[in-house]
């Protein structure tokens, strides 16, 4: 397999008069602080080397490598071409305010994630979501909230996303609002996925970080990926975990 696999990004990135440069697997953007690593099947591939690409990335360019997997580029084109039209600021804006809160069932959760996410749908406890027009445009995930030993409560948002191609300006803190006004929590943990994401936006609203959680190995059967507890050629680099402190009186 070669670069030519990922031919449609390629067409994408051109058709947008995006400059670019090709450095053996990555993508350099002149004008943007990040770059693709466009990982092939048949490559090498090691946590460590990946880890020092990035880092290397970082010092000689000052550019946070993301590395899109061939596997995901097969099964979620559409999702990662929007999340890179986002990177890009290529998406269509809408201003939260503009949108209405509605509670989603499982169902509309299910479809809705399969569709614009990157992983597998987590349909969790409650799923809050913004409408314009009777459409939905975006999307959360949340666990049940648990009690501490201090008495106070906490939740998880397990997934966001929005529908391809858009960014909702405010749209997650607008879903974070909705969820905490029908349950009354103390704090909100989730994860950003580190092959993506630095974490930036969840600093920019409010979000602590707390912990990194280590690289994770996956096995592919029937083309979907399985958590394996051996070291395989296929992994995620692991996630940072945040958490926001809610004021309830907002």
């Amino acid at each position: 397999m070669s670069k030519q696999f990922y031919s449609q990004l390629f067409d994408f990135l051109n058709d947008n008069q995006i400059e670019y440069e090709l450095d053996s697997n990555k993508i350099r953007f002149k004008q943007y602080s990040f770059s693709l690593f466009l990982v092939l099947e048949n490559d090498t591939n090691t946590v460590a080397k990946f880890v020092d690409f990035r880092e290397k990335e970082k010092f000689d360019h000052n550019k946070y490598l993301i590395f899109v997997w061939f596997d995901i580029w097969t099964l979620k084109k559409e999702v990662v071409i929007s999340k890179i039209t986002h990177l890009l600021g290529l998406s269509s804006k809408i201003h939260a305010r503009k949108t209405k809160i509605v509670l989603i069932d499982k169902e509309k959760c299910n479809s809705f994630f399969l569709e614009n996410h990157l992983n597998k749908p987590v349909i969790g406890y409650k799923r809050i979501g913004l409408e314009l027009d009777g459409e939905l445009i975006a999307l959360g995930s949340f666990a049940k909230r648990r009690k501490f030993r201090d008495d106070t409560y906490s939740a998880e948002l397990l997934q966001f996303a929005t529908k391809n191609g858009h960014h909702v300006n405010g749209g997650l803190s607008k879903i974070i609002k909705g969820f905490t006004k029908i349950h009354s929590i103390q704090s909100l943990m989730t994860y950003v996925d580190l092959d993506w994401s630095e974490g930036h936006k969840f600093n920019n609203i409010g979000f602590d970080f707390i912990s990194i959680k280590e690289d994770i190995y996956f096995n592919i059967i029937n083309e979907l990926r399985t958590f394996s507890e051996h070291t395989t050629s296929i992994f995620s680099l692991g996630a940072k975990k945040y958490s926001l402190k809610i004021n309830n009186n907002d």
